[in-house]
């Protein structure tokens, strides 16, 4: 069975990680519209004020959630030749897997500051499209792809260096899939942009890190298997041209959609009341991005290990 094709609804479109089709709005989604009626939009703001508080002490949000990194990982594992998982496993610890981590760059960085820029790029989503000019000199995602890269296919360099770069290569293909880690309103990636998601406290950049694959409510290993079942040999095959940069290309193409509201087309506001609509119109992105991290960080390593 594949996703979206869970007993009713419509039929499969031909790809399977379009988004689905628009469904009549019902009065139940009516009361999770973005734009919210003023009495409820005056709790709204209570609400977000009261949270506020308690998000910003947690600090801004980082990558995918711990299930968006572990899918990633696992499907990228799914796909490695037995030359690359040899090699993977090689310089993992015993029984370690990618999934397991994959969000190890994030817990690196509680204690090295200096890394904190390499896990995004922030490009305005009123640009056009990516330019190297958005890549600043200390370092961004998508220059960190290609460095780590570079080392990691190098067997000359160190193994505890070749141990690291694998880490993080792994992290931040994943990282640049995650589409508010490139595309940003001026806002930090959506870190401070708060919004209600299904009556929660929350910000934008929450909501695509975890909110949106959290709110499927399916088991990692279900998941995993669901979201694999949808790769096309051909969806695999063109996912894997290209270069880094195309590929964040694309994360900035998803961020115009993820500051959208799904109903009126305006840019979200701070205080924006996200629910089913939301969800419906961007769990497919948020599920194609990490398949698309999976398959594409396989290819990596394939090369990197023939």
């Amino acid at each position: 069975m594949l996703l979206g094709d869970f007993g009713r609804g419509p039929a499969r479109p031909a790809d399977p990680f379009s988004p689905r089709n628009a469904e009549p709005m019902t009065p139940d989604h009516r009361r999770h519209r973005t734009d919210a009626t003023p009495r409820r939009a005056a709790l709204a703001r209570i609400l977000t004020l009261a949270t506020v508080a308690a998000l910003a002490m947690s600090g801004p949000a980082w990558a995918w959630g711990r299930l968006g990194h572990r899918m990633a990982g696992k499907v990228a594992e799914d796909r490695l030749t037995p030359n690359a998982l040899k090699a993977v496993r090689d310089l993992l610890g015993p029984g370690e897997s990618i999934a397991d981590v994959s969000s190890w760059a994030d817990e690196y960085r509680r204690d090295h500051r200096e890394t904190a820029p390499w896990h995004y790029i922030n490009i305005p989503i009123s640009e056009p499209g990516y330019h190297r000019k958005f890549e600043p000199a200390e370092g961004c995602v998508v220059a960190k792809v290609d460095d780590f890269k570079q080392i990691l296919a190098d067997p000359a360099t160190p193994r505890d260096e070749r141990i690291k770069a694998l880490k993080f290569l792994i992290h931040f293909v994943q990282d640049m899939h995650q589409p508010v880690h490139v595309g940003h309103r001026d806002d930090k990636g959506g870190n401070d942009l708060q919004v209600q998601f299904f009556e929660k406290g929350s910000n934008l950049h929450s909501v695509w890190d975890s909110g949106l694959l959290d709110k499927a409510g399916r088991p990692e290993g279900e998941y995993v298997a669901l979201i694999e079942s949808r790769i096309t040999p051909e969806m695999a095959s063109e996912w894997s041209k290209g270069e880094t940069r195309d590929w964040a290309a694309e994360s900035l193409e998803a961020a115009r959609g993820a500051y959208r509201d799904p109903f009126s087309g305006a840019e979200l506001k701070k205080g924006a009341r996200l629910g089913q609509p939301y969800q419906d119109a961007n769990i497919t992105t948020a599920e194609r991005r990490v398949a698309q991290a999976g398959v594409r960080l396989a290819a990596i390593l394939n090369e990197t290990f023939p």
